[in-house]
């Protein structure tokens, strides 16, 4: 009887056990796969437990409304620049926030939340804070030209007595961006009232000193013709030349003209003059600016530089050799080369009495003997094309171009040691030119035909009397007199058209 009665309680403790067990299982399965939040979770600093996923995306939504009308004030001495999160903020992704941070608590064990259901370990999720780059571009932009100095490097000039001598720089003092913008929050969290962040300024120092340019020499030197009686192209050389001259370029650089001169457009001041447009000399924007990149590259040239972009004019061009031209179209065609000489090189851009020069300095032991050299592979004949001018008098002509051959041509660069001898040969390119038709304007052939006399009709009324009756004859009837009105028409029709048509 004990037995039973031990027995049947066993049974019923077990019952109960399960029944326990059943009950505190379902309990937690119900948050294990509840829609709300579980305790300890924290989006941004803001708690949302027992909330759904909307209801948490309304919470974060209010907490940036409200910290992004706080203020955030940049001062530097007495000046203060008052703005706020909501400007210099990018906009956050609440429900890319909300939904992600869902997914992951839905991944989250049943260990860890049922150990965790009085909230004491947080489960914290953060909202990134991203700023507007051009918001603070613009900032420091702003800045700059109130507080800072621009930086000047030390620079070469020609003195007429003492050559080549060094123009000391200056330091200059800009904002330091990352330092000045480093207090602004990163984590919705970090922000809990106004901010007050110090406008850094830090000093600038020249790019090349002293003493770099202390050691330099000339390296390569390079000049080309203009005439300086076409007021336009001058000016266009003039300004791209100035562009480029006290350029200063570090070891492995790359040189890029395009990005150095920058856009030609009217308001930077560049005129009309000719350039080449589809094989055909035209007046364009900035003609006279090749000439500069074409200098430029064969001072590079005999300096022993990289040349890393390059291309060749449509037509042959006058002031350098053949394969020795450069020609840059903004966007397009750039001419870029790199400092290759383990030491920075200077460039100097001279112009005077119709001559462009380009000098490169340099470390001196860095000059090398170099020619550069061309081949004429073949030569593209010129057509002779005939154009008809009713402006001119029949018979004249006037030659419109003169005409010039095409090209195809292998340029070379050839190092010697200091007995002359070749240490290397590198062709530099395979150009081919087009050749220029001659255009001749021609006016309308002469007419030599003579112009036909129409026969005379004598009038009816007029006629002579008969000599052999001594009385007039009587008058003709309309019918009785020859037509010879569609003869006459056709004779004037034929007189009128230009022959040749």
């Amino acid at each position: 009887m004990k037995k039973e009665y031990l027995k049947s309680g066993l049974i019923f403790i077990v019952l109960v056990s399960l029944g326990v067990l059943a009950a505190v299982m379902l309990y937690f399965a119900k948050y294990f796969h509840a829609d709300y939040f579980m305790p300890g979770v924290v989006i941004g600093g803001i708690q949302v437990e027992g909330s759904t996923v909307e209801e948490a995306e309304s919470l974060l939504n209010k907490e940036l409304e409200r910290v992004y009308k706080l203020p955030v004030v940049f001062y530097h001495g007495e000046y203060e620049e008052v703005t706020t999160l909501h400007k210099l903020c990018q906009p956050v992704n609440v429900h890319g926030v909300v939904t992600s941070a869902w997914m992951d608590e839905k991944s989250r064990s049943w260990h860890e939340k049922i150990t965790n259901l009085d909230g004491s370990r947080k489960i914290v999720y953060p909202v990134k804070l991203e700023y507007r780059p051009e918001q603070v571009s613009s900032l420091v932009e702003k800045w700059n030209r109130n507080w800072g100095v621009p930086f000047r490097d030390s620079s070469l000039e020609v003195d007429a007595r003492r050559g080549l001598i060094v123009v000391p720089g200056s330091v200059g003092l800009k904002v330091n961006t990352e330092k000045t913008f480093k207090p602004l929050p990163q984590d919705l969290k970090e922000f809990s009232g106004q901010l007050r962040i110090p406008v850094v300024m830090t000093e600038e120092h020249p790019q090349v000193d002293e003493e770099t340019l202390s050691n330099m020499g000339e390296i390569s030197s390079y000049t080309t013709a203009f005439n300086a009686g076409e007021i336009n192209r001058s000016h266009n050389l003039q300004m791209a030349a100035n562009g480029i001259n006290g350029s200063v370029v570090a070891p492995q650089e790359v040189f890029s003209f395009n990005q150095k001169v920058g856009k030609r457009t009217l308001e930077k001041g560049y005129r009309d003059a000719m350039v080449i447009v589809g094989g055909k000399f035209e007046p364009g924007l900035g003609g006279g600016v090749c000439q500069v990149s074409s200098t430029l590259y064969n001072a590079c040239l005999l300096a022993g530089l990289d040349i890393v972009e390059r291309s060749n004019h449509a037509l042959a061009i006058a002031y350098v050799p053949l394969g020795q031209d450069a020609t840059v179209v903004y966007g397009l065609q750039d001419f870029k080369f790199r400092n290759n000489t383990g030491y920075p090189v200077y460039l100097r851009a001279v112009t005077g009495g119709g001559r462009l020069t380009i000098n490169v300095y340099g470390k001196l032991t860095a000059r090398q003997n170099i020619k550069v050299s061309h081949v004429v592979d073949q030569t593209i004949p010129f057509n002779t094309i005939t154009e008809l001018d009713p402006q001119l008098q029949p018979g004249e002509q006037k030659v419109e171009h003169a005409g010039s051959p095409g090209y195809v041509v292998r340029s070379f660069r050839t190092y010697y040691d200091v007995s002359g001898n070749v240490i290397k040969r590198q062709q530099l390119a395979r150009d081919t030119y087009r050749p220029l038709n001659k255009v001749v304007k021609q006016g309308p052939e002469a007419n030599t035909k003579p112009n036909p006399s129409p026969p005379v009709i004598p009038d009816p009324g007029t006629l002579p009397p008969d000599p052999e009756k001594g009385t007039e004859v009587p008058p003709m009837v309309p019918g009785d007199i020859p037509d010879t009105s569609n003869q006459v028409n056709s004779l004037n029709r034929n007189i009128n058209k230009p022959e040749g048509f």
